[in-house]
């Protein structure tokens, strides 16, 4: 079974109005035990379709990608002044953790690390997380500006320079490993990755709230190539800005996914039951489908597909 948390949940599908009888997978008449053990990996499966159709992991991650340039399509100058330009190959990019150069022609690599506050995340008009916008779209860039002197110009030779890029990109999203109190902030999660500054929802049916993070600690922080850090991801804890106002226990979502990219999830989710004709004795098709004779699913790829479609990777 994958680490983390699926993108929907058995409980988040079992509420979604996407008019499947949850409760007769795997077979009509399954124990309590066997339904949740399915649905769980409907659930799974479900992510997968999304990260797939999207040519990435939505969720947030930890990445380390190897560059070359200048004059290649990813390692450039910005257009009108003497800034390296890198262009990541997952977006949206939260987060630079450190970047790395070598000589191209040196091999093993010489590593030499750029100085923290010479690079930045080109960010688009809108903030990724402050921005009201950003809880319902596809917001954020996949550049990064580099401080002039440290990617040289393309008359020094194209593809002089070797780079090595430790970034976040992605949404924040994890759950609960152990049960939260009203009044609490700091809660136990599966993942910390990229939740320090994030607004996210705590997805717990009527109980549902918004919460800010303040700060996070992996209980396990992964380091960095060649000792430049470490990076907080992984089960830890996060602290929140303001307390909890409901209880919430364990295996409740917190995410700071699109609305759409969840939605999207419980709708893959739903198409698996109706193209293995796991729901034939209860629907055939979702309401306001257009097709008959039992074959909305195609109706239910398409919706999914079309809300997925500006996530996807884009170069």
């Amino acid at each position: 079974m994958p680490t983390g948390t699926p993108y929907v949940t058995p409980q988040m599908l079992v509420n979604a109005p996407t008019g499947v009888s949850w409760e007769i997978i795997p077979e009509p008449g399954a124990d309590s035990a066997s339904q949740l053990a399915e649905l769980t990996n409907v659930s799974w499966r479900a992510t997968s379709i999304v990260d797939t159709y999207c040519q990435q992991v939505l969720r947030a991650t930890v990445d380390n990608e190897q560059l070359t340039g200048p004059g290649a399509p990813r390692v450039g100058h910005q257009q009108g002044t003497c800034n390296g330009l890198l262009v990541m190959r997952r977006w949206p990019v939260t987060q630079v953790l450190a970047i790395q150069t070598s000589s191209n022609r040196t091999f093993p690599r010489a590593w030499t690390t750029i100085p923290a506050g010479q690079y930045e995340v080109e960010h688009p008009l809108i903030n990724l997380y402050t921005d009201a916008a950003s809880a319902t779209g596809p917001d954020g860039g996949a550049s990064i500006v580099v401080a002039p002197g440290y990617i040289p110009p393309l008359s020094c030779g194209r593809n002089s320079t070797r780079l090595l890029v430790s970034y976040t990109n992605g949404w924040p999203h994890t759950s609960l490993t152990q049960p939260a109190a009203v009044g609490a902030t700091v809660l136990h999660v599966d993942d910390v990755t990229g939740f320090t500054g994030v607004s996210a929802f705590a997805y717990d049916g009527a109980q549902t709230e918004t919460v800010s993070v303040l700060s996070v600690a992996a209980a396990t922080p992964l380091n960095l190539p060649n000792g430049v850090g470490t990076a907080q991801t992984g089960p830890g804890t996060i602290t929140l800005s303001s307390a909890l106002a409901h209880p919430h226990g364990i295996g409740v979502v917190i995410s700071s996914l699109p609305a759409n990219v969840i939605w999207a999830a419980a709708l893959a989710a739903a198409s698996q039951a109706l193209e293995a004709g796991f729901t034939s004795i209860s629907v055939q098709n979702l309401g306001g489908s257009l097709t008959e004779g039992g074959h909305g699913v195609a109706d239910v790829q398409s919706a999914y597909e079309w809300l997925l479609e500006p996530f996807c990777r884009r170069m």
